[in-house]
């Protein structure tokens, strides 16, 4: 359990590291930062890899296109998903859930729209979807000791390009993802979870915290409406699920 522990406070940390370099970069990330974790997980041949590695590349691309601090916030669906699908038989709630969810992504997107938010809503869309298919992969992911090494070789040229804030975050990705690997075969605890609730809250704060990173107030205000509804509609199902028949 100590061990585990340590991996989960290692998690924390290197969630922060790639929240600070996205946000750091400017929206300037090169996408193969992105793919070189991707193709260090598809060892796993397999449909779930080839939806990994398309919302992988999906997402990468919108970087330049939108604020940092918006990329980084999207992660938050993460746990809005785990919720979602996880308590399928309550529909009504799930529904207003969706409900509360869509209208606070339509208001980015109209908010982009006016030219008070810097960003396209074709683009925040297509981060939405990607992360959906992230988040898809991820759920059907069976960890496996088995991985291709070959692709962080590819750090090598980011840092004589010059790139190191990329290559920084395409280790710590890799790395993240690795530990995060690890955890998840341990089944005396629910470690899924809780990195599901954790590591979008804590990357997001780290982003929030660097004073370098502009944080519009739009952002902050849908980000935490967001983290709101998925935790209010995670309490309310298993509050129904508690309640006896």
């Amino acid at each position: 359990m100590l061990l585990s522990t340590f991996q989960f406070i290692t998690t924390i940390l290197l969630a922060m590291v790639c929240a600070r370099a996205l946000g750091l970069s400017g929206g300037d990330m090169p996408f193969i930062a992105f793919v070189i974790p991707a193709l260090w997980l598809l060892s796993r041949s397999g449909f779930s890899g080839v939806i990994l590695l398309l919302g992988v590349l999906s997402y990468a691309l919108t970087i330049p296109y939108q604020p940092a601090s918006l990329s980084v916030s999207m992660w938050v669906i993460f746990p809005l998903l785990m919720v979602v699908f996880s308590h399928p038989r309550n529909m009504p709630v799930i529904a207003v859930g969706i409900l509360i969810v869509v209208t606070l992504e339509v208001g980015i997107m109209v908010t982009q729209s006016a030219g008070k938010l810097s960003g396209t809503p074709a683009m925040t869309m297509v981060q939405i979807i990607a992360i959906g298919m992230i988040w898809w992969a991820a759920a059907s992911w069976k960890p496996t000791q088995q991985h291709s090494w070959w692709p962080l070789a590819l750090v090598v040229p980011l840092w004589v390009a010059g790139l190191q804030m990329a290559a920084v975050l395409a280790l710590c990705l890799t790395g993240l993802v690795a530990v995060i690997e690890n955890l998840s075969q341990h089944k005396k605890f629910q470690w899924g979870k809780l990195l599901c609730w954790t590591l979008p809250s804590v990357g997001f704060m780290a982003v929030i915290l660097s004073p370098e990173i502009d944080v519009p107030n739009p952002v902050f205000v849908v980000w935490l409406c967001l983290l709101a509804t998925a935790w209010m509609t995670d309490y309310i199902l298993k509050s129904n699920e508690q309640q006896p028949l």
